[in-house]
C-alpha cells in the first residue's frame, strides 16, 4: 500500500499514461501525434516510475503501458513490416528502460538505506562507549574519593596533634601530604563534575540565594582561609527565591572562587550578588595576575590554562572555567570575563528566573 506521501506521484504518472493513450488511440490525433510525438512520449512515466518508485514501480508501469500500447499495435499489424518491427522494439525498450531504471533506483536506495544503518550504528556505539567510559569513571572516581577523604582527615587529626607530639620535620611531611592529598581530590571533583555534564537533566526546585550562598561559603571556607587573600562578599538583602538547580549553581560559584584563588597571590576576591529585571547576576572579581587579550578566547576550553608562574605552582586540570560554563548553559544562563594584565578579572555570571528555566526545559 503506498504512503500517502507517494500519491501525488501516482496520480502524476496515472494521468501522463492517460494523456499519451488518449493522444495515441484518438483517432483525429494520430496522425499529427505520431508526426510530432511519435511513441516516445511513453518514457516520460517510465522513466518516473522507475525513479520514484523503483524495480517494482518500473515494471508495473511498463506492463501498464504495455497492456496499453499492444493493442494498437495489433489494430495496425501489417505482417513484420518495418512499421510493425518498430512497434515491436518500442515495446521492449518500454520494459528495458523501466527495468534498467529500477535497478538502478533500488539499488540506489539500498545503498544510502545501508548507509543510515551504519551511521546509525556508529551513532548507537558512541553513545555506548561513552555512557561506559562516563561510568567507569564515576566509579573509580568515587571508589577514590571515599579513601582520599579518610587519609586527608586522618591527615588532619595527626598535625592537631592527636597521636602525640611532632618534630618539625614530620609536620613538614604531614603538611606537604594535606597539601597533595587536597590537590588530588579537587581533580577527582572535576572529573564527577565533568562526568555529570553529559547528564543535561536539571533538577530544578525553589532555591533560597541567601541560604545558597551561606552554604557556599562555608563549603569554601578552608580554601578561602587557607589562601591569605580578603574576601567581600555584597550579596544584595532582598534576594529572591527563584527555581533552578541548587547543585549545579553551587558548582558554578565554587569553580569560580577556586580560579579566583588560584590566580591571585595577594590581594581581595570579591563576590557580588544582586538581583536584575528577569535574572541574578554574579560576578567574582580578583585582584590578580589577569589575562592576556589574546588567552581569553581559550579560557573556557577543557584542559586549557593560560601560561603562568601560578599555574605552574598551583597545577590544575583546565576544568573549572569549561565546567561553569557548560553548566550555566544547561541552566540557560551565561557568562563573560573582563580582564587586564596585573589588574586582575571579574566573571559575571546571569542565571535565569524560575520563569525563564521552565521555559527552558519545555
Amino acid at each position: 500500500m503506498a504512503q500517502t506521501s507517494d500519491k501525488p506521484k501516482i496520480i502524476l504518472i496515472v494521468a501522463l499514461v492517460g494523456v499519451i493513450s488518449f493522444l495515441h488511440y484518438f483517432t483525429a490525433m494520430q496522425k499529427i501525434y505520431q508526426h510530432i510525438f511519435y511513441r516516445d512520449l511513453y518514457f516520460l512515466p517510465l522513466i518516473l516510475a522507475g525513479f520514484w518508485f523503483g524495480l517494482r514501480g518500473g515494471l508495473i508501469a511498463s506492463l501498464s503501458i504495455t497492456a496499453i500500447y499492444l493493442p494498437f499495435t495489433l489494430m495496425h499489424w501489417q505482417g513484420f513490416s518495418p512499421e510493425d518491427f518498430d512497434r515491436i522494439l518500442e515495446i521492449l525498450l518500454f520494459n528495458i528502460v523501466a527495468v534498467g531504471l529500477g535497478f538502478i533506483s533500488d539499488r540506489e536506495k539500498a545503498e544510502e538505506k545501508a548507509k543510515r544503518e551504519a551511521d546509525q550504528m556508529a551513532r548507537e556505539q558512541a553513545e555506548i562507549a561513552n555512557r561506559l567510559k562516563s561510568d567507569f569513571l564515576s566509579i573509580i572516581s568515587h571508589e577514590l574519593n571515599t579513601p582520599l577523604v579518610s587519609i586527608i582527615g586522618f591527615n588532619d587529626l595527626l598535625l592537631d596533634g592527636v597521636a602525640g607530639k611532632l618534630t618539625e620535620e614530620q609536620i613538614d611531611d604531614l603538611k606537604k601530604i594535606d597539601k597533595n592529598s587536597k590537590k588530588l581530590l579537587e581533580l577527582l571533583n572535576a572529573i564527577l563534575d565533568f562526568i555529570r555534564l553529559e547528564a543535561k537533566s536539571v533538577e530544578t526546585k525553589e532555591v533560597n540565594l541567601s541560604d545558597l550562598i551561606e552554604e557556599t561559603k562555608s563549603e569554601t571556607r578552608v580554601l578561602i582561609s587557607e589562601s591569605g587573600l580578603n574576601f567581600v562578599w555584597k550579596v544584595d538583602p532582598d534576594l529572591p527565591h527563584i527555581d533552578t538547580d541548587p547543585t549545579k549553581l553551587k558548582v558554578i560559584l565554587k569553580n569560580l572562587i577556586s580560579n579566583a584563588v588560584k590566580f591571585t597571590e595577594k590581594g581581595s576576591v570579591t563576590l557580588d550578588i544582586l538581583k536584575r529585571d528577569s535574572c541574578i547576576e554574579i560576578s567574582v572579581s580578583d585582584t590578580g595576575i589577569g589575562i592576556p587579550p589574546e588567552s581569553l578566547p581559550i579560557i573556557f576550553e577543557p584542559f586549557r590554562q593560560v601560561e603562568s608562574p601560578l599555574t605552574r605552582r598551583h597545577g590544575g586540570v583546565g576544568m573549572g572555567l569549561y565546567i561553569a560554563k557548560r553548566l550555566l548553559e544547561i541552566l540557560g544562563g551565561n557568562i563573560k570575563v573582563e580582564s587586564e594584565v596585573g589588574s586582575g578579572s571579574t566573571f559575571r555570571v546571569w542565571i535565569p528566573t524560575g520563569e525563564n528555566l521552565s521555559r527552558l526545559n519545555r
